[in-house]
């Protein structure tokens, strides 16, 4: 027993000599473990809501959204028009046997039409939303790089993959403000014309 406290004794007389002969290494190893991994996280949602960037991505989603209802409307106004004139024993008995058959070809032309204009527009809006959600998740990025160097945080994180975490940890305003700062400065560069030799 006294030979395993004399070796104790002894291992810790070693180890705190080398705390004394080497201060600053022990301070440096403290201090890094004491530091941890700086980890900070970002709403998607907020980002695409409060930024210039986001602001104008859904304008012009909407925008294209409504243009394409507006003319898929258009036709299924039509078509509702002309199964009303098919569903009228009346106006039916008005027309020629020709004109019954061309208004019914008509109307299955249309039918088919619009069935492939719907098709196409579902198409095109997921397409578009993909595209829209690719260039703001690269911005969103692009700002967590230049708000973490600047912080010094290791790790910037989409909060969607999170359980839990403190509000505190929660960058989204920083890394808006880093967006709108990139979005002012591509609306500054003059627009080369494409096509055109520099």
């Amino acid at each position: 027993m006294k030979k395993l406290s004399k070796k104790i004794l002894q291992a810790a007389s070693v180890s705190f000599a080398l705390v004394a002969l080497c201060p600053a290494a022990a301070e440096a190893s403290a201090a890094k473990a004491d530091q941890g991994i700086k980890m900070r996280l970002v709403n998607f949602k907020t980002c695409v809501e409060k930024s210039k960037l986001g602001k104008q991505e859904q304008a012009s989603f909407e925008s294209l959204k409504k243009q394409m209802e507006t003319m898929l409307g258009e036709k299924e106004k039509t078509l509702n028009e002309m199964a009303d004139k098919l569903n009228d024993p009346d106006y039916l008995d008005s027309l020629s046997p020709e004109a019954e058959t061309e208004l019914k070809r008509k109307f299955r032309t249309l039918s088919q039409e619009a069935s492939q204009q719907q098709s196409q527009y579902y198409q095109a809006i997921q397409q578009a939303n993909y595209k829209i959600l690719d260039k703001l998740a690269d911005v969103i990025t692009q700002a967590s790089e230049t708000v973490a160097k600047k912080y010094g945080y290791h790790m910037v994180m989409n909060e969607e993959g999170a359980y839990y975490y403190d509000k505190e940890l929660d960058i989204s305003d920083d890394i808006v403000s880093v967006m709108d700062e990139l979005f002012d400065k591509e609306a500054k560069e003059p627009k080369t014309p494409t096509g055109s030799n520099p």
